[in-house]
């Protein structure tokens, strides 16, 4: 198996998580769906870190490319906040970022970011490349739920402007780095396997502790 095989395997499995179901199946009340903001912030304010982290590579053939990356996709946690202000929440507090209950969140996230420690400039594009589609499952469905019950104008970070930037980052990442989907090296095949488990883990956890009654009742 390639690695852009994984990557498409992951990404449908991803797309298949009990909360995206329930959003794409309207069990989220549109009334309710403002309680997911808080912890999209959270997971957006890592999630700056690893695309800071994934580009933070100078010289070698992907260098030019991860460069423009990186200033176009920075900004996910302004963005993610003005959303929770349009929607009329708190901003996010350093008690509410350290909170206990997101422990698992956080943990999530630094495993990924752990990786990018002294990675190889293959490895660290494998990684963006497995955000970056993952991202597209994220944003697509969300976008669909907000353009389905009228929430555009409160969630711009859902909007399709945010969206088409990802497809593109997505597209463009694949291709950049055409040489390295096509490997089937072991250990890239391992990093795609640990942001999934993690996205996979945090997703998971988050969308059952925010809408408990909402799987509850499904079950």
């Amino acid at each position: 198996m390639t690695i852009a095989d994984r990557i498409a395997d992951r990404t449908t499995r991803y797309a298949a998580l009990p909360v995206f179901r329930a959003f794409a199946d309207d069990r989220i009340p549109p009334a309710r769906f403002s309680e997911f903001l808080r912890e999209q912030a959270m997971a957006a304010r890592w999630f700056q870190d690893l695309i800071w982290a994934t580009t933070d590579v100078s010289e070698g053939p992907f260098a030019p490319f991860l460069a423009r990356h990186r200033r176009v996709d920075s900004g996910h946690y302004k963005w993610a906040n003005q959303d929770v202000a349009a929607n009329g929440l708190p901003a996010m507090s350093v008690d509410d970022l350290f909170a206990l209950e997101r422990l698992s969140t956080r943990v999530q996230m630094a495993r990924i970011l752990a990786a990018c420690h002294e990675a190889s400039p293959e490895k660290r594009v494998v990684i963006l490349a497995a955000l970056e589609s993952a991202g597209e499952v994220t944003l697509g469905g969300l976008n669909k739920y907000v353009k389905r019950h009228g929430l555009e104008k409160k969630n711009l970070y859902l909007g399709d402007h945010h969206l088409r930037l990802e497809r593109g980052q997505h597209d463009a990442v694949a291709d950049v780095a055409a040489a390295v989907m096509a490997s089937t090296d072991d250990e890239l095949l391992a990093t795609v396997d640990l942001v999934f488990d993690a996205l996979t883990t945090m997703f998971e956890s988050g969308g059952r502790r925010i809408y408990a009654s909402v799987f509850e009742e499904a079950s």
